[in-house]
């Protein structure tokens, strides 16, 4: 069977028309070899005998004419009417296997799911629109399956935007019946087409207390990137998808453009935030990391100019390392391409040179020593391994900080204060230029940290391996006795009032199962209905009730509050929203809390994430794309990974 390939300018109307033209025509065409082309004779044998030639059906055997002077509606009609084991889908494009040995016994194609897979592969493996084109795919297709039509890469790209389109109202819908608040990131970046782009990202726990994070936009955003340009971009994003009265809180990065842009929102929507958007300005915490370690970079880098000389020398030839490789063998540890060598710049790089450095200490001692080379003293090991210990620190707390399949904000104070324990660490403080380091550290640390967000320490009580009691001990290790109990005091007074809010929302918006409950007792027609004896016992369940009610109850934070604390496993993984969904019943205010406060996001990172997509997305060969072809891209890209667990 040979296909026409579809031409550049055909819409998908036009296909969709051809398709019903094939279909409506029952004529039999014939190409120069005089071959049968209509598709019923996919399930025709056909013969020839004295009479001249017939058909035989593949599956009923049944003998009918196969002259084609009238065409090929009775075949047809046998195949809809008459064949029993023939079956059909709607569009009447059916492969059957031949063989009832064969596992699959038969498979049914349709073009236009064919062709919506098709768009998702596009997507998910970032492939150009005009691969669908090229002669091998088109060769490979065929060889799969020959009913499919070949579309242009206009087809192909109308397809990818409906595809967009479909998962974008799903992904509304959600949002529409979601009943818990949602927290935002969002971050700029230029592509090579010299193009701004603003990214902005929601993070919300579902009913099923399962984290999730979906990109919602990516916009281009116009020159210059002034607050107000950002300001308005956040506020069209948040109204189109109706999410502007469901903010928890927005992430951004430490900057004096993102402090103006925080302040008009929050005066804007306060009337729809908690604590009327007194703390719903979250700043990126990885990069406050980076800006505490770029600052000490200056004195970590003139401290370890001897160590880096070292793994300079040796990997700058291949007789060197083969040299210090012959080494390593001697000393029964595995050999090397190459030593790392780290980028002024980049601070994790530096760390990566030391660990290096300090794991094949002895190596280099032997081989400065062998070749008469400059070697670092044993003061300047032992600084090195001091400074390694600090970026360490800050390394693993980036790590925790940037993950996007966890909650965050529950760890925030622990690795805050985890840093700053490190840093007022005295006995660490034997080498002047460590000193200068912590001092410079603490600095950043005390600008940024000195007063933490009331948000994100509410997300530390509601861990139940921390809760009130972990705060205390933070603000004892930081504070004198009274800054520590009036901070304590202030922090418990604004839990206690989030708590309020949540049980007021509740009585204004019952769950259904309360209502029901509710209708079941209260109705006078329920109880005209039954016996006395019912009667009698209603009544006095009512006025249990109303006794019950009178005492003072102790609330649902109370109990939690004075329940243990869970033992914190170091070696052991917890899972905080398993707990609160296992809990859910016996506090189900504070679990919506919980669900609310635990999905604010600590660092950008998750924004910063969708330009790695569109940087793959626009490249050099790619540069054309418009700007709301690449939105379609980088968005639906990212709404079907949890369709596909292999991860893009």
């Amino acid at each position: 069977m040979s296909h026409s390939k579809v031409g550049e300018n055909e819409t998908v109307e036009d296909l969709r028309n051809e398709d019903d033209r094939n279909e409506d025509t029952a004529e039999n065409i014939c190409d120069n070899s005089s071959k049968k082309r209509s598709w019923v004779w996919n399930h025709f044998i056909e013969e020839k005998n004295s009479e001249g030639s017939i058909a035989k059906c593949k599956y009923c055997k049944k003998v009918l004419s196969g002259s084609t002077k009238g065409g090929t509606s009775h075949l047809k009609r046998h195949l809809e009417n008459v064949c029993k084991r023939y079956q059909k889908n709607s569009t009447n494009q059916l492969l059957l296997l031949p063989s009832s040995k064969d596992p699959i016994k038969c498979f049914k194609f349709n073009q236009e799911e064919s062709r919506k897979f098709l768009a998702k592969f596009i997507i998910c493996a970032e492939l150009p629109f005009r691969i669908v084109e090229h002669t091998v795919f088109l060769d490979f297709m065929r060889s799969l399956q020959p009913l499919f039509k070949i579309m242009g890469r206009k087809t192909v790209k109308h397809d990818c935007m409906a595809l967009y389109q479909e998962e974008r109202k799903k992904l509304h819908d959600v949002f529409k019946n979601l009943s818990s608040r949602v927290s935002f990131t969002t971050d700029i970046w230029t592509s090579n087409q010299k193009i701004g782009y603003i990214s902005f990202t929601a993070h919300y726990i579902d009913s099923n207390f399962t984290l999730h994070k979906k990109i919602i936009s990516f916009k281009k955003l116009p020159y210059p990137h002034t607050s107000f340009a950002i300001e308005d971009a956040v506020k069209k994003c948040l109204v189109e998808w109706e999410l502007d009265y469901k903010i928890c809180a927005i992430t951004l990065d430490n900057c004096s453009t993102n402090d103006a842009v925080m302040r008009r929102l929050r005066d804007h929507f306060c009337a729809s935030m908690l604590f009327s958007g007194e703390y719903s300005h979250i700043r990126c915490c990885a990069h406050i990391l980076n800006i505490m370690v770029q600052d000490g970079m200056k004195i970590i880098h003139e401290a370890i100019e001897c160590i880096r000389e070292i793994v300079r020398y040796v990997s700058a030839s291949p007789s060197r390392m083969q040299a210090f490789n012959e080494i390593l063998q001697h000393m029964r540890l595995p050999a090397r391409k190459g030593l790392t060598l780290d980028v002024p710049t980049r601070w994790n790089s530096t760390y990566e040179m030391l660990h290096d450095a300090l794991g094949y200490k002895d190596a280099l001692i032997r081989y400065a020593t062998e070749h008469s080379c400059v070697c670092p003293t044993n003061d300047e090991w032992k600084k090195a391994s001091i400074i390694l210990k600090f970026l360490e620190a800050f390394l693993d707390a980036t790590k925790v900080f940037s993950g996007c399949k966890y909650p965050t904000s529950n760890l925030y104070l622990k690795e805050v204060w985890g840093i700053r324990a490190l840093l007022m660490d005295e006995s660490i403080d034997t080498d002047e230029t460590v000193k200068q380091l912590t001092n410079e550290m603490l600095k950043k640390f005390n600008k940024y940290w000195s007063q933490c967000n009331n948000l994100l320490v509410i997300a530390s009580i509601l861990d139940p391996r921390s809760k009130l009691i972990f705060v205390e001990f933070c603000y004892q290790k930081a504070f004198e006795l009274e800054e520590c109990k009036k901070k304590i005091d202030d922090i418990r007074a604004c839990l206690f009032k989030l708590y309020n809010e949540y049980v007021d929302a509740t009585r204004m918006h019952p769950s259904m199962s309360s209502s029901e409950r509710t209708s079941n007792f209260g109705g006078q027609g329920d109880i005209s209905s039954v016996s006395s004896k019912k009667k009698f016992g209603m009544d006095f369940a009512q006025f249990r009730s109303q006794s019950s009610s009178k005492r003072p109850k102790r609330s649902e934070l109370d109990s939690y509050l004075d329940d243990d604390v869970l033992p914190d496993l170091e070696n052991k993984e917890f899972d905080i929203l398993a707990w609160w969904k296992s809990n859910a019943a016996v506090y189900p205010i504070l679990s919506r809390m919980a669900r609310d406060v635990l999905a604010i996001p600590v660092s950008t990172v998750s924004s910063e994430s969708a330009f790695s997509t569109g940087g793959r997305v626009v490249d050099q060969y790619r540069s054309s794309l418009s700007p709301s072809t690449v939105e379609a891209l980088v968005c639906t890209q990212d709404w079907l990974r949890e369709q596909y667990d292999e991860g893009i």
